[in-house]
């Protein structure tokens, strides 16, 4: 591998695992402090108990924050989903423009910007 490949491939590695990594651990984590579904899980058993966790003051915001636990869970899933989408069609598309003759990229040609208008001043 190149030198110059490494610069770039090595820290952008380093981005993908810690951002997968981090976004495992909070929606698989056991711990609720961690964890989403774990917080969901600990809010359901205390609320089948009638039991009340801060910050929640009623049944209603226990529903709330479980609720929310799982949103916040979806969505990480979800972003853990975009970035391994992104990470194939990177991989696709480097691939694929190896394996041309000629450079791939299209660049649009100059134009040059109109002069700004000139406002009036009063």
């Amino acid at each position: 591998m190149c030198t110059n490949h490494a610069i770039t491939i090595l820290p952008a590695t380093w981005v993908l695992v810690c951002t997968l990594t981090a976004a495992w651990q909070k929606i698989f984590d056991m711990n609720p402090r961690i964890g989403f579904l774990a917080h969901a899980d600990q809010y359901k058993e205390a609320s089948a108990c009638g039991m009340f966790l801060a910050p929640a003051k009623s049944i209603e915001q226990m529903r709330q924050v479980i609720f929310n636990d799982y949103v916040n869970a979806s969505l990480a899933g979800l972003f853990i989903l975009v970035l391994i989408s992104l990470l194939a069609f990177g991989i696709r598309t480097v691939i694929r423009a190896r394996g041309m003759d000629a450079p791939t990229v299209k660049e649009a040609p100059f134009e040059p910007l109109s002069p700004p208008e000139r406002h009036l001043q009063f």
